[in-house]
């Protein structure tokens, strides 16, 4: 059965969430809006034991969704219509990396408040509808800045901001990287690689990323990253 998350099952939600991919993001939602704002909205689903065995969080209309694998998607996805999602994801990809090591040691700047606009056209620089949606963007990605929900790297050359990596979700434990980006003109110079182990280095606890193009897996295996 799904419930709409409430103070008592809050333990037991970030419990389940930990060293979960999916559950790291809906983690870092959930402690970036909290269970009142109305910007995000938190459910989770029970087995028959009482246990958590699937968690949920909505925002734009989109539904994350994170279970262990016991839980009903027949119900999730009749839960799904009856809360007016558009899209469902379960926030995999073909390809689950995790970060071991690497002999190369790099160092870039620190995404914080006083930079954040300035990744923006990194990160969207193919997007022709980027600035309808700048400041919801900017809303979101600078208060989970502010207050280390997630964190991020960027390189700046010629006076502006060309390569940035962020992560999309962090647990105590975890944390999923995403928003890999190095604009057109500054690729193929070594700013990939160094953004990304700048990144993954500076992160206290494990490190992964998802991936559904085996180029781009065969990329991140040779800095560092292993299946």
């Amino acid at each position: 059965m799904i419930k709409l998350l409430t103070e008592d099952r809050l333990p037991d939600f970030t419990a389940f969430c930990d060293k979960k991919l999916t559950g790291a993001v809906i983690f870092t939602r959930l402690k970036t809006y909290g269970l009142c704002s109305g910007d995000a909205l938190f459910w989770y689903s029970e087995n028959a034991d009482g246990c958590i065995n699937a968690v949920f969080s909505m925002t734009d209309g989109i539904l994350l969704v994170c279970t262990d694998g016991t839980a009903d998607e027949e119900e999730i996805s009749i839960f799904a219509g009856t809360v007016g999602a558009v899209s469902v994801t379960y926030g995999k990809a073909r390809y689950t990396l995790k970060f071991t090591s690497s002999q190369k040691k790099f160092t870039a700047e620190d995404i914080s408040g006083e930079n954040i606009k300035d990744i923006f056209d990194v990160i969207f620089e193919d997007d022709d509808n980027r600035k309808s949606y700048f400041s919801r963007w900017y809303t979101d990605a600078s208060h989970k800045i502010r207050h280390g929900f997630i964190h991020g790297k960027c390189i700046y050359r010629d006076g502006r901001c060309v390569s940035v990596a962020l992560t999309s979700g962090e647990t105590d434990s975890v944390a999923v990287i995403s928003s890999v980006a190095t604009l057109s003109d500054y690729r193929k110079q070594g700013f990939g690689e160094q953004i990304v182990l700048s990144l993954a280095q500076s992160l206290d606890k494990e490190v992964f990323l998802l991936t559904d193009n085996e180029k781009t897996m065969q990329w991140y295996e040779k800095i560092g990253f292993c299946k």
